[in-house]
């Protein structure tokens, strides 16, 4: 049994000090445990306080001033249409080379008359070929030629049909050169007997249409 070193009070099992007169046993007092450390507070950033006439700076686009209107841009006239595409519209009448001013000049209502005349001129030509090759080949198995060797000579009247049909290229050839003298000269004449032939020109508007 443990008595108190101070007052002779016999102490508790287990007691660290004395109840009568608080002594500590063995002199050492209780080592106290030190507080538990609080996480810092965060303290709120300071708002800077913005002066009354701080103007943001913009970025980027910019409005324009007050007063200030946007240029408006003017329709094409026909006299300007004429003068800026006639250097490309010649080429509606140079066989399949009608497409590039087709696809090219889209809105230009002169290139879109020398197209649908060129387009035309260049389905007659294909069908006048396909036709006039059929009915050679017709005459040719009517009225065949005659061998002289390894050289073929073609019937009198297969060259006479043949004649008679190489005035009808040269007629197309002409009117092609009608054509390209028109489109570069900035007129808008139809073809001689073809220009009013509609079909063709139907297509073209439905595609003029959908552009």
């Amino acid at each position: 049994m443990a008595f108190c070193q101070q007052c002779g009070q016999q102490l508790p099992e287990g007691a660290n000090a004395c109840p009568n007169c608080g002594t500590f046993v063995n002199g050492q007092a209780p080592v106290q445990q030190a507080p538990a450390q609080q996480a810092p507070v965060q303290q709120a950033p300071v708002q800077q306080q913005v002066p009354q006439n701080y103007q943001q700076p913009q970025q980027g686009y910019q409005q324009a001033p007050q007063g200030y209107q946007a240029p408006v841009q003017q329709p094409v006239t026909p006299e300007a249409d004429v003068q800026q595409n006639r250097g490309i519209a010649w080429l509606s009448y140079m066989g399949l080379l009608f497409l590039i001013p087709m696809f090219a000049k889209k809105d230009s209502e002169y290139c879109q008359f020398h197209v649908k005349q060129g387009a035309t001129l260049f389905a007659v030509e294909l069908a006048y070929a396909i036709v006039t090759r059929i009915l050679l080949a017709i005459i040719n198995a009517i009225f065949p030629g005659d061998w002289f060797l390894y050289f073929y000579s073609y019937s009198t009247v297969y060259n006479v049909f043949n004649v008679i049909f190489s005035a009808g290229y040269i007629f197309l050839t002409v009117l092609a050169i009608i054509g390209i003298v028109n489109a570069a000269t900035g007129k808008k004449n139809e073809l001689l007997l073809i220009g009013k032939i509609p079909w063709i020109a139907m297509l073209l508007d439905k595609f003029y249409k959908k552009a």
